[in-house]
């Protein structure tokens, strides 16, 4: 059975990213010490306004000057290494996704719809690395900065401290309050916006059919329902989101009049009511951030609990260390159950014997999908040169188990690439080039002898007879010890079919093949038939 344990999560601050973490807080500890160097310089700056304008200090000028470089240099290079930070982030997301997909059977991930396994991919990626790289380095710049202007201002006069105070600590206390309140309008968006996207990657390739059947009208208004609940989804998140960010220019101004009224009546200069303003602006700026923090944290929460229930549906368990013996493999199969309406399969298929299966379609590409170990079999069912195929290695089943048809996996590249795709080194084009006259596939592969021929994904720009003609020749360089023939191969024309008999005649293999294609491949009449067990 699958193996339930789960996969988990990548740690956000893996040690590489904490390195980078440090240095945003260090930046941004950086970028309030220029800002209350900013301060202190306008506020000797105004004094000496008012009493020598004629001879401004030149300190004080050029920290003034410099401050405004420097605060603007520290925050590019802040928000360079958070960038750093969410795309290392993403990439580390990416990896353990595609890892577990790779470890779950073939039929779980059929079963997955292709919009949402390409959201994992994109939509949710852009929520985690908007977390690493504005989230969390914007979340710690408000710790610091948020205290260090205060100090700032208690340093240029407690009063105004604490006139300033109860009006920024009402804000924030309305944004830490209110934030949560986000992360189940954003949870309800993300849903609703990838429903849509989900339903409309899938149907654009189906368009013209959709059309063809009359459905054009109802997918239309279908969408449009849909889209108006997620814009429904989207103004409630929006108008919260926002709000939260409002909140500091909404005290903004009374806590400038604050300032301004306390300094005149405690008698302080014009210098420091000038600094302590200018300092308000600087405060204002990461409480207005921290409001947008929440909204990354909403969507951070609704991506991960996504992935991590990605990351806990079922593999198919571990690969054995156990290689094959050389020569061709005996294959049994002791009560192997391949679907719940019929009996299981008991058999035995000598080395280098001809086996036919006398079985339905699906039965038989079930199996195939059990030797090789795209679903998981029962322990103890499958026995490959008498050793159960759960205890064989990855490379093992790799290296000597092939399938020839038309329904093999192709990737886009170029020809040579498929045709090599099932050998560890890739041999040169004359050797490629040999093997396929050997088989008298030249005609039907690359007539002009060039490899450099593109293969689309899937092989969607091949035809069945080219895509079958690539499989047999990977199988032909791969030198397989089992060759799995499938009723995938009765589409294919008499030419691949004489060349596959030919090269199965030829070749020291045990096969296991669909009785329905063996008379149009030749094999002959000692090949042994196989079905369920009564």
């Amino acid at each position: 059975m699958a193996a339930r344990r789960m996969t988990p999560l990548p740690p956000l601050l893996a040690v590489g990213r904490r390195w980078l973490l440090a240095r945003v807080a260090a930046l941004t500890l950086l970028q309030a010490a220029a800002a209350g160097a900013a301060a202190i310089a306008t506020r000797s700056l105004f004094a000496a306004l008012d009493t020598a304008p004629e001879d401004l200090p030149a300190t004080a000028l050029i920290v003034l000057a410099l401050s405004g470089a420097v605060i603007a240099t520290v925050r590019v290079a802040a928000q360079l290494a958070g960038e750093r930070l969410g795309q290392g982030y993403a990439l580390d997301l990416r990896e353990a996704l595609f890892d577990h997909a790779c470890a779950m059977s073939a039929s779980d991930v059929a079963a997955r719809r292709s919009g949402y396994v390409g959201l994992r991919f994109v939509g949710d990626m852009t929520a985690f690395r908007n977390w690493a790289r504005l989230g969390l380095p914007r979340l710690i710049a408000g710790v610091i900065l948020i205290p260090a202007t205060c100090l700032i201002l208690a340093w240029l006069s407690p009063a105004l401290l604490w006139a300033l105070l109860p009006p920024v600590a009402v804000a924030l206390v309305a944004i830490v309050a209110g934030g949560p309140m986000l992360v189940p309008l954003q949870r309800r968006l993300r849903a609703r916006r990838g429903r849509i996207a989900a339903e409309m990657t899938e149907r654009m390739a189906l368009a013209p059919e959709i059309d063809r059947l009359g459905r054009r009208s109802g997918e239309m208004r279908r969408l449009r329902q849909r889209s108006e609940r997620m814009i429904q989804a989207a103004l409630a998140r929006l108008r919260l989101a926002e709000a939260l960010k409002a909140l500091p220019d909404l005290v903004a101004g009374l806590c400038a009049a604050l300032l301004i009224l306390i300094g005149a009546r405690t008698g302080l200069g014009t210098g420091t009511i000038a600094a302590a303003l200018a300092v308000l602006g600087l405060l204002l700026t990461p409480m207005r951030e921290l409001a947008g923090v929440w909204n990354h944290y909403a969507a951070w929460r609704a991506a991960r609990d996504k992935c991590a229930a990605a990351l806990a549906r079922p593999r198919r368990g571990n690969y054995g260390r156990r290689g094959l013996p050389p020569g061709p493999v005996t294959l049994s199969m002791a009560g192997l159950p391949l679907n719940a309406d019929s009996p299981p399969l008991s058999m035995t298929c000598d080395a280098g014997a001809r086996c036919l299966l006398s079985l339905p379609e699906a039965q038989i590409s079930h199996l195939f999908s059990l030797l090789q170990r795209l679903e998981v079999p029962p322990p103890e069912t499958l026995f490959l040169s008498g050793i159960p195929l759960e205890q064989l290695s990855r490379g093992a089943l790799r290296r000597n188990i092939c399938r020839i048809g038309p329904d093999v996996p192709m990737l886009r590249g170029s020809l040579r690439r498929m045709l090599t795709l099932a050998v560890s080194s890739r041999p040169d084009d004359d050797r490629i080039l040999d093997v396929i006259d050997r088989l008298g596939l030249r005609g039907v592969l690359c007539p002009d002898g060039d490899l450099n021929r593109r293969v689309s994904e899937g092989g969607r720009n091949l035809s069945t007879e080219q895509r079958a003609a690539i499989s047999l020749v990977q199988a032909a360089m791969a030198r397989p010890r089992l060759v799995l023939v499938g009723q995938d191969m009765s589409a294919a024309g008499p030419d691949l079919c004489n060349a596959l008999g030919r090269w199965l005649k030829g070749a020291s293999v045990t096969v296991l093949c669909a009785e329905s294609v063996a008379a149009r491949i030749g094999l002959g009449e000692d090949a042994t038939t196989a079905g369920p067990a009564g």
